[in-house]
Parts: structure tokens; C-alpha cells; sequence
């Protein structure tokens, strides 16, 4: 474990790349998904977001010739540090996936910050920055059990996001969870 602990982000990063070329596989899609990438220091999530772009640059041939297409820096995200790297994500055109919880109001009830404040108003204002990102920009929920008895403020929230900011609502998911601990 103490050996991985002197790798920053890109070197982890170049790490899986060179050895997936080592066996002769080439990624021809490097999503950021996971823990939450926007929480790097702007100068890390800069040198990975540019990382991947010189990537699909330098690997296009190859990758369009094998018949995939090429895409962009894409990241998963829960929104919440988007604005401080609304830069590096409209220099490369980064596309996104956030994930929100639905209704709005377990959203503000369930994401809260580590001193208990909620976080909504900021994720909404930060949806607001991506705007003049000409690239996808998508969100997704987890809908388990609990979330039934509010499917009528459900698809008010959605018709709201949908009709109030840059997400197109006809491009969501819903994830489907399930309670590991009952049958």
C-alpha cells in the first residue's frame, strides 16, 4: 500500500494506460467515474483531463481504425466541485455525468456537506456554469424502494431541471437500487 501512496492521479493514471498498451490493449474510452474526481487540486485534475485529450488525440487513428469513435475527457461527478474546474472542463471540452438524488428535497436532506449543510443550491448553480459546454452534459439518480411514495415530485423535479436548466431531461437514468440486506 505505502508504494501506491507516492503515485499522484496522472501517474496512476499513465500507469494502467502503459500497461494495457504492454498487452496490447488499446482504451479507447477513459471515463473518470469513482470516488469524486472534481475533489483533485485544479493543477491534478487539469494534468488528467489534458492527459486523456492529448490521448485521444495521439491514439485517434488507431482507435477510429479498430471502429470505435473518438470522445472527449469525460468524468462522473456529484457536481458539487464543478465550479472549480469549470476552466479545465471548457478548454477540453469535458463531458458530464452528475448524479443527483430525486426528489430535490432528499437531495438537500441526504447530500450534505461534512459540517451538515445541504449542498443543492450549489450543485444548481454549478449545473448553471455548465451551460456554454457544447459537450454532454447528463444526470442520473438511484431510485430504490423509499423513493416510490415520492415518484409525483419526482417527475415535477425532473420537469423543473428539464424546463429551468442547460440538462436535457429526455437524456436521464435511473439507476435502480436494491437493499443488500433484506431477500
Amino acid at each position: 500500500k505505502d508504494e501506491w501512496n507516492k503515485f499522484d492521479a496522472l501517474e496512476t493514471l499513465k500507469y494502467a494506460v502503459e500497461k494495457f498498451h504492454d498487452s496490447n490493449v488499446i482504451p479507447f474510452n477513459i471515463s473518470l467515474h469513482g470516488g469524486e474526481v472534481t475533489t483533485l487540486s485544479k493543477k491534478d485534475f487539469e494534468s488528467v483531463v489534458k492527459y486523456i485529450y492529448d490521448y485521444y488525440k495521439d491514439n485517434k487513428k488507431l482507435i477510429e481504425s479498430n471502429g470505435f469513435k473518438i470522445g472527449s475527457p469525460h468524468i462522473k461527478t456529484n457536481l458539487y466541485g464543478i465550479d472549480r474546474h469549470i476552466d479545465t472542463i471548457k478548454e477540453f471540452n469535458v463531458s458530464i455525468s452528475g448524479s443527483l438524488d430525486l426528489p430535490l428535497k432528499l437531495h438537500d436532506e441526504y447530500r450534505v456537506t461534512k459540517a451538515n449543510k445541504t449542498t443543492l443550491d450549489k450543485i444548481l448553480s454549478n449545473i448553471k456554469l455548465l451551460e456554454d459546454i457544447p459537450n454532454k452534459k447528463k444526470v442520473s439518480a438511484t431510485i430504490f424502494k423509499e423513493h416510490y411514495k415520492y415518484i409525483n415530485q419526482i417527475i415535477e423535479d425532473i420537469k423543473y431541471l428539464h424546463k429551468n436548466t442547460c440538462l436535457d431531461m429526455n437524456d436521464f437514468n435511473f439507476m435502480i437500487g436494491f437493499d443488500y440486506n433484506s431477500n
